[in-house]
């Protein structure tokens, strides 16, 4: 019982000697700006301001590298990696992400360090590729509090890869001119001239999904609704002709499925009034590795059947 006793006393003096402050944090600092001032600085080339704000012994490195052989930069490399962004990137910004904001921190310890939680965005002037990536840095300031001397950032280095490979000219599949998946094309195309609305959709999957350009509250019909939507046209139209457009192209990604593209002319005649008119549609059907239309994008214009 002694001990239960000893022990019921202990434990909130351990919880509360487990907090200790070390320091204060500030949402309005010099150091605040002095962060950002470099910031700007570094995405616009502004070498000249760099120099200022970097202190004795300045070191930089991306909190993202995994690599045991990694040392992060000095002076040098940050100077070099500014220029490098002025000359292949343009309309580059570096600013406070959503609601987020800057922190200043004084350390009992460590002494001033600076949080910033930002967005990075830049278009390569070369081919146009958009990066934007989450951008959060962590600036260290010497014992006066006026010169950085660490930089460390991390953000998404998928965003980099892609941008990376965006410059390479790289092979994602094979384009067939004709292949099984464009004759299951012509029959869906087949069956709705014919008006068997039933026989249009059978190599679609019950999950399906269509998406139509023309949808306003939602982003896509399910198949149910896609045949219900079919059914409603042919109470106001009849189809009389569907005929192609060039050729359907058959693009089997490597990795990732497989689209039909299409385009053709769909000539309809309203029942009340007999007036002509010709529906322009392109088509993108996905497939499954089993042969069933899992999705179809549509892209038509809608008043034509108003």
């Amino acid at each position: 019982m002694k001990k239960i006793i000893l022990l019921l006393f202990t434990i909130p003096v351990i919880a509360f000697a487990q907090k200790k402050n070390n320091g204060k944090v500030y949402d309005k600092h010099p150091a605040i700006d002095t962060a950002h001032k470099f910031g700007q600085a570094w995405i616009s080339g502004d070498i000249e301001t760099l120099k200022s704000l970097a202190g004795e012994g300045f070191k930089m490195a991306s909190s993202m590298n995994n690599s045991p052989n990694y040392k992060g930069g000095d002076i040098n490399n940050l100077l070099g990696q500014s220029s490098w962004m002025k000359k292949n990137f343009v309309n580059i910004s570096l600013k406070n992400r959503g609601q987020a904001y800057s922190d200043a921190i004084e350390y009992k310890k460590s002494g001033l360090f600076v949080q910033t939680f930002q967005e990075f965005i830049a278009w390569d002037k070369n081919n146009g590729f958009k990066i934007r990536t989450p951008f959060n840095g962590i600036f260290v300031f010497d014992k006066k509090g006026e010169k950085i001397v660490r930089f460390w950032w991390s953000d998404n280095q998928a965003a980099w890869q892609k941008w990376n490979l965006s410059r390479e000219t790289i092979k994602n599949g094979v384009v067939f001119k004709d292949h099984p998946f464009i004759s299951k094309l012509r029959m869906v195309w087949y069956n709705l001239e014919q008006g068997n609305v039933e026989a249009t959709f059978q190599d679609f999957s019950p999950n399906a999904k269509i998406y139509d350009s023309n949808l306003i509250d939602k982003d896509f019909n399910s198949l149910e609704e896609q045949i219900e939507n079919v059914k409603n046209i042919f109470k106001t139209f009849d189809l009389l002709s569907i005929d192609e457009v060039g050729f359907p192209d058959y693009i089997d990604y490597e990795g990732s499925g497989g689209v039909v593209m299409s385009w053709c002319n769909m000539t309809m005649k309203n029942k009340k009034t007999g007036e002509i008119k010709v529906l322009k549609v392109h088509s993108q059907m996905s497939f499954n590795d089993s042969g069933s239309i899992v999705r179809e994008d549509l892209y038509y214009n809608s008043n034509i059947l108003n």
